[in-house]
């Protein structure tokens, strides 16, 4: 028998390429099953989730917040999505890589095997600050191609001959238990006992200390006794006062009652104001409201350009951060509590218009920035020109079929304008190669989702944009990438795009091949729905294709 080692994720490649008969130290998952025969099991080996013990990490659904470490071609992968399906991760190479991370801090969580992971944290110095959440107890087994079961027959007779102290043994040796004990724990115990020491002392003479104050206290007490009696008196004196007083008061209390009545109703009504962008429609609402709020007889509303009613009489500003916005005329007199009142509510109105205008132009900007970046792109992939919109096209018009609307219709938009944004880390050498790319040129193409994720997601808001772009070559039957999901798994939206940006690609003139018509493009389509494309999207899109939505393009890209 000769042993072969290699990096983890060679392993099962290596078997299917038949350059090696078995592979060693491997769990039985359902999807392995498939091609593989195991053995018996040779021992038992727990799956775990470690995470730093300062997160708020109680249970599988809590990771969903995290990302999550695991060794590439890890079978628990699949065991840990079936608890919680929304768990992203970051893949390795080996242990030390991530080993590397942790202690970077570029992730906080990783899966791994329960002994293994264990000394590697202990070899770093991290073992004490991570706990652990138990995936799964599994058994590692030998494991040949089906077929080649005649290979297992010599390892389970060869198994058996190894009794169960013998293989205890050899486990302790092969992978040793590694027993943590901090350096810091015996100074604790003896620091520990001596502040304990030192506090009983403290104790018992600070009890003693104060028994005395006690007493002390007790006779000063006695004396302010005698003082509050003689104070009595005085107290039921102002009582008779405030007695006299309190007529007065309950009708000024019933007066500002009714006045903080109408002012509460008007801030009700001023929070709709927040979702009102037309100035001259704010400035009708405006008026109509401070007209409830005082009782005014006429109000004129000045704001920006745009001016409502006719009113003569005294004037108060609109302003935020000495910054005029218009003013208000009421008619009338008004007492120094309406006047406070009112410029109170103005100025609330102020940081309301004020705020309108500053997400107005925030998603200007936005907007700006993202144009920005696509034609960037353009610049830097010639054959990506006029891609992007066309793809946001699309996807807003499937979008649509699907009766998305509002904020989300938009940010599907801005999802297909900025899909192909991570293309900017990929080399323009094999972005604008005029051949068919070979296998290690697509595959540096295929990082592009996964950049494009790390870009978009740093603008706020758009958290849910950048996961449709990470995921927008994801295949409804799981072969696609970066992450391999399924059906279901992937978001709609991200399905959506993947239709939309494969029917522009189809009918899009390539250097090395001429783009497809509308029909042949349409039975492209029909051909992969189930496979590459959800099938219910595809129907809709056909639908709307054949009923004459194609933008008729002459792209070359």
């Amino acid at each position: 028998m000769e042993l072969v080692p290699v990096k983890w994720q060679l392993a099962q490649q290596m078997v299917l390429e038949k350059k090696v008969d078995a592979i060693d130290q491997i769990f039985k998952t359902p999807e392995r099953e498939e091609f593989l025969s195991f053995s018996k099991p040779v021992f038992e080996m727990r799956s775990c989730v470690f995470f730093r013990k300062d997160l708020p990490v109680k249970t599988f659904s809590d990771l969903s917040s995290y990302v999550v470490g695991a060794l590439r071609g890890e079978g628990m992968v699949d065991v840990l999505l079936r608890k919680n399906p929304d768990v992203r991760f970051e893949f390795f190479d080996n242990y030390s890589s991530m080993m590397e991370a942790l202690k970077k801090r570029e992730i906080s969580v990783f899966l791994g095997d329960d002994v293994v992971a264990r000394y590697y944290l202990s070899k770093e110095g991290l073992l004490s600050d991570f706990l652990t959440l138990h995936l799964e107890t599994n058994y590692l087994h030998v494991a040949v191609l089906k077929g080649n079961e005649s290979i297992l027959e010599t390892v389970n007779s060869g198994l058996s001959l190894v009794s169960e102290d013998e293989r205890n043994e050899i486990i302790r040796r092969y992978i040793p238990l590694i027993v943590v004990t901090p350096p810091w724990l015996m100074k604790v115990v003896f620091y520990g006992s001596v502040l304990f020491s030192t506090a009983l002392g403290i104790s018992l003479a600070f009890v003693y200390l104060l028994r005395r104050k006690v007493e002390e206290k007790t006779l000063q007490l006695k004396l302010k006794n005698e003082e509050l009696k003689a104070q009595n008196e005085e107290i039921e004196a102002l009582y008779q006062e405030v007695s006299a007083n309190q007529e007065e008061i309950e009708r000024l209390y019933s007066e500002i009652r009714e006045l903080n009545d109408r002012f509460r109703h008007s801030i009700k009504e001023l929070s709709k104001l927040v979702f009102i962008e037309d100035t001259s429609k704010f400035a009708s609402e405006l008026a109509e409201i401070i007209r409830d709020l005082i009782g005014a007889k006429s109000v004129k509303v000045v704001l920006d350009d745009q001016v409502i009613g006719e009113a003569s009489g005294e004037t108060f500003e609109i302003s935020h951060s000495k910054e005029s916005h218009g003013y208000v005329v009421i008619e009338g007199d008004l007492d120094e509590d309406e006047r406070e009142v009112l410029q109170a509510f103005l100025n609330i109105v102020s940081a309301i218009h004020t705020y309108i205008e500053m997400v107005r132009k925030e998603k200007k900007l936005h907007r700006d920035i993202v144009r920005t970046w696509v034609r960037a792109l353009e610049y830097y992939d010639y054959y990506t020109k006029g891609h992007s919109e066309e793809v946001a096209y699309y996807a807003v018009e499937i979008g649509k079929m699907f009766n998305v609307d509002g904020e989300k219709l938009e940010k599907l938009y801005w999802a297909g304008l900025l899909h192909d944004i991570g293309k900017i880390y990929v080399p323009q050498v094999i972005l604008n190669k005029t051949d068919k790319l070979n296998e290690s040129e697509f595959d540096v193409v295929k990082i592009h989702p996964v950049k494009g994720y790390e870009l978009v997601r740093e603008i706020d808001g758009f958290e849910d944009v950048a996961l449709w772009i990470r995921h927008h070559h994801e295949r409804w039957d799981g072969k696609g990438y970066p992450d391999g999901l399924k059906g279901e798994e992937i978001e709609f939206e991200a399905r959506i795009l993947c239709v939309a940006d494969s029917y522009q690609a189809m009918r899009s003139d390539r250097p090395y091949k001429k783009g497809k018509t509308v029909e042949e493009s349409i039975q492209e389509l029909l051909r992969n729905a189930g496979r590459q494309f959800d099938p219910v999207i595809v129907k809709k899109f056909v639908e709307f294709l054949r009923k004459g939505g194609d933008l008729g393009t002459g792209h070359q890209g």
